[in-house]
């Protein structure tokens, strides 16, 4: 009997296997090599990946280092850790750690830019494959007083980092509208200026933060109003179309400051949390948007006190179970029917724990992308980008 084995199913028993052994088997035979980094394969093997893993970022301040780990979490049931490993970085902060714009299908976009440089480099660093790319250097390069701002996300296998340039203006502390506007893209290796857009919404300077979902990155922001005051809203960018526009806070929270209004997500659905620091009295509210784009579907969930060692909302799990991080330096699930918390034994400094979703993936994987035949093809030939 001939020994032959379909190449059919080789494929299906190998999109089955986790990232570590796919990269030990590229070692196998040149077949084998050519076939887990082609982009098809790539692709699929994205599409079937199923597990329940998140990645978490702590900075621990004794030992002073940036620390990554992929945690294992119960399907079922109220939140719990079955496992914990953790991941190597490659990467030294200027500043003690990195700013995580986002994540998205197990790649990372980081940027060291908290109150430093700006001309630092953005990274999309994949640690499953341990490969990274280094964006080249933005053709928005403004010499004046301003800030920037950036987002992270995916439309049809392209991997796109958008940046929103906000020129200050010269007789007073406020900025001039719309921003400049620049993307990124993964499958070409080139930023491209985006023009002839209305964006009249500010983001947040220094703090912004964002959320991914639904195909469009999602910043909390804000519009000066002839009152001197601001009107609190969402600024939206669509990744595939690249377009913006604006979606509407419920009206509870669009008097209310932008600095104690933060996005987020839950589940599958768009949230918002608004804190509230009085002393004695402080407590942040749970906000979703049941109906993603309406209006009218907003609506709060529940009241998490702040009194009782909680400092912040990191994340939240599948059911709406928070997670936070407390006074004592450690991460804790809180539950909502009881108020009552469960630490961890996660410890960082509050403000750097950063808890999200996670799926491995082989993109970045020996140069390939995923995106088309040779998405980095251009990469060599732009000044300041390259693949680690």
């Amino acid at each position: 009997m001939a020994d032959y084995f379909p190449t059919e199913l080789l494929i299906e028993i190998l999109l089955r296997l986790p990232v570590k052994s796919l990269i030990r088997f590229t070692a196998v035979c040149k077949s084998w090599h050519a076939l887990i980094t082609s982009p098809s394969f790539i692709s699929s093997h994205l599409s079937n990946t199923r597990n329940h893993t998140l990645l978490a970022r702590r900075y621990d301040k004794h030992d002073k280092r940036e620390r990554y780990s992929l945690l294992e979490v119960a399907e079922d049931g109220p939140f719990s850790v079955k496992s914990s490993s953790e991941l190597g970085f490659p990467f030294k902060s200027q500043i003690g750690y990195f700013r995580i714009v986002g994540s998205c299908d197990g790649l990372v976009c980081l940027s060291d830019d908290f109150f430093a440089n700006p001309s630092q480099p953005v990274i999309l660093w994949n640690p499953s494959v341990r490969n990274h790319v280094i964006l080249p250097k933005p053709t928005i390069n403004r010499t004046g007083p301003h800030i920037f701002v950036l987002g992270f996300g995916v439309a049809g296998h392209d991997y796109k980092v958008v940046r929103l340039v906000y020129c200050r203006k010269l007789d007073d502390f406020g900025f001039i509208l719309p921003p400049q506007i620049e993307v990124f893209s993964l499958k070409t290796g080139k930023w491209r200026r985006v023009r002839r857009v209305d964006v009249r919404l500010q983001v947040l300077e220094f703090m912004w933060c964002q959320t991914f979902l639904n195909g469009v990155v999602h910043w909390i922001a804000y519009e000066s109003t002839n009152d001197d005051s601001s009107r609190s809203s969402i600024l939206a960018f669509w990744v595939g179309d690249e377009v913006f526009c604006e979606m509407k806070l419920p009206s509870e929270l669009v008097r209310e400051p932008v600095t104690n209004l933060c996005i987020s997500s839950i589940g599958k659905s768009l949230g918002v949390l608004k804190y509230y620091r009085e002393a004695g009295n402080e407590s942040c509210d749970v906000w979703m948007m049941k109906e993603y784009g309406a209006k009218e579907s907003w609506t709060k969930l529940y009241r998490i006190d702040l009194f009782n060692g909680i400092e912040k909302v990191v994340a939240f799990w599948k059911n709406g179970e928070a997670l936070v991080a407390l006074h004592g330096l450690e991460l804790a699930a809180y539950n909502q029917e009881t108020r009552q918390t469960k630490e961890l034994g996660i410890y960082g400094t509050t403000r750097s724990f950063y808890v999200d979703n996670y799926v491995e993936s082989l993109l970045l994987m020996s140069g390939h992308g995923g995106a088309n035949e040779d998405p980095f093809e251009d990469l060599s030939l732009e000044d300041g980008c390259c693949i680690v």
